[in-house]
């Protein structure tokens, strides 16, 4: 291509079509020049960016291997702009809605919480688009005065950051007579999305002793702006209280495999006051108890194990029977077979033995008709469970299981060692099942 030489920036777009592969990730991209062409000249480059097609040809969005993916588990939500990218190292550094909208060329871009930078080419109008078109609902957080090299502002100090949460919230749902949702307009989207939930930081469990007054100056501020949103906490649950109460907590739980197992009933006891728990996220990453965030040298698991799925798998069937206060929850290795196989209404049943090594939720899905059963093994020992059922199936269902052995995982090295496997069962008003040891089990029953 020919350039003619300017005093001012030109945006240069290029299509390649590669015609081959290439066989590894070890690639380099280059641009070369006729040097005679530029002898004694001087080229000056910025935001170099190599793309491949998006999802649903969306202008910068999402890579289309990677949507397709999280599309195929059948989310029904999705957090953003996550937890600690929100918070930043610094107060300098913390996520800033205005700064990730607009032309890639003038988004400044950050030093990012997990040592790399950050450009913000994925900004807001880039989330709020890919979600639309996902059909998911949004959790959107916004920053609350915390960064995590410890900062904690002042009360006195939270008003610009109080209404640069308003703006961030006025760009997703405010009509263009607003100046951020004119802004929107301008960047192509005069329509406002829907936004319902808004959580305020992350992870505030870590600045416990300020976050009183900071729930309550942005809570207050911002309620009254947006009545119909429903704002989420994220300190511990009921720790400290708070005013206003809080309608909603977010829980992060990273443990062992055995915790998960042994918190199946972690929100039965709960009170049913009117508040929700969203279990934002969760994992099992050690089987040191005493050092969750150690080195692998001390129990970190450096890839999920069959055991740590069983154990969150155990846990989750806790999640649904407690789906009358915990409306929503992300993050295990297993989003995919619970995700796919939610039903509408839980089923009570027999229920299983808060010190056991089986787990179990039953639910009913209108459409298709049917009865989802999940059962989680913890145990190395297959158990045998009898099922009861009070109402008419039709005499044979499908099982999906996962299983391995207590250590195995999938790496780079053995990605399908542990893969889920679908047989047909025997069903009716009663049948019984047998969940090996370590495993992850769906049993999907139609409905006579």
């Amino acid at each position: 291509m020919t350039l003619k030489p300017s005093a001012s920036w030109a945006q240069v777009n290029v299509t390649l079509k590669p015609s081959r592969s290439a066989p590894n990730t070890a690639n380099n991209f280059t641009v070369t020049f006729d040097a005679a062409e530029l002898a004694g000249a001087t080229v000056n480059f910025a935001l170099f960016s190599l793309f491949p097609p998006t999802f649903k040809g969306q202008a910068n969005g999402m890579r289309t291997d990677i949507a397709e993916a999280l599309q195929e588990i059948g989310p029904a939500f999705f957090r953003f702009p996550g937890g600690n990218n929100l918070e930043g190292q610094t107060v300098a550094t913390r996520w800033q809605w205005n700064t990730t909208v607009g032309p890639l060329t003038i988004r400044p871009g950050r030093i990012g919480d997990w040592g790399y930078a950050n450009t913000d080419g994925l900004g807001l109008l880039e989330y709020l688009l890919w979600i639309e078109a996902m059909g998911m609902q949004s959790i959107m957080a916004v920053w609350s005065g915390y960064a995590l090299e410890g900062t904690n502002l002042a009360e006195n100090e939270l008003a610009p950051y109080i209404e640069q949460a308003k703006q961030q919230i006025e760009f997703v749902v405010g009509d263009t007579s607003t100046e951020a949702g004119a802004l929107r307009a301008s960047l192509g989207r005069p329509e406002p999305f829907e936004l319902n939930f808004v959580e305020i930081g992350n992870e505030d469990f870590f600045a416990a002793q300020t976050y009183p007054y900071r729930w309550r100056d942005f809570v207050g501020n911002l309620s009254a702006s947006f009545p119909d949103i429903r704002f989420i906490a994220t300190t511990d649950a009921w720790t400290p209280l708070l005013d206003p109460v809080p309608q909603s907590y977010d829980v992060h739980v990273y443990q062992t495999p055995s915790w998960f197992a042994e918190n199946s009933f972690y929100y039965d006891a709960f009170e049913r006051n009117g508040t929700t728990y969203f279990e934002g996220e969760y994992a099992a990453i050690s089987t040191n108890a005493n050092d969750i965030f150690g080195t692998p040298a001390d129990g970190r698991l450096t890839f999920p194990t069959m055991a740590g799925s069983a154990g969150e798998a155990a846990f989750m069937t806790g999640l649904e029977r407690n789906s009358d206060i915990v409306f929503a929850a992300s993050y295990a290795p297993l989003l995919a077979l619970f995700s796919l196989n939610r039903g509408d209404e839980y089923l009570p049943s027999t229920l299983p033995s808060a010190d056991g090594t089986l787990f179990w939720s039953v639910a009913r899905r209108t459409s298709p008709r049917e009865v989802i059963i999940k059962i989680s093994n913890t145990a190395a020992t297959p158990a045998p469970i009898a099922f009861q059922l009070p109402f008419a199936v039709q005499s044979s269902g499908t099982a999906q299981v996962l299983s391995g052995a207590q250590n195995a995982s999938n790496t780079p090295e053995t990605p399908d060692l542990v893969v889920p496997k679908t047989s047909t069962i025997g069903t009716g008003k009663s049948f019984n099942f047998t969940a090996g040891g370590f495993s992850v089990n769906v049993l999907t029953v139609p409905l006579a």
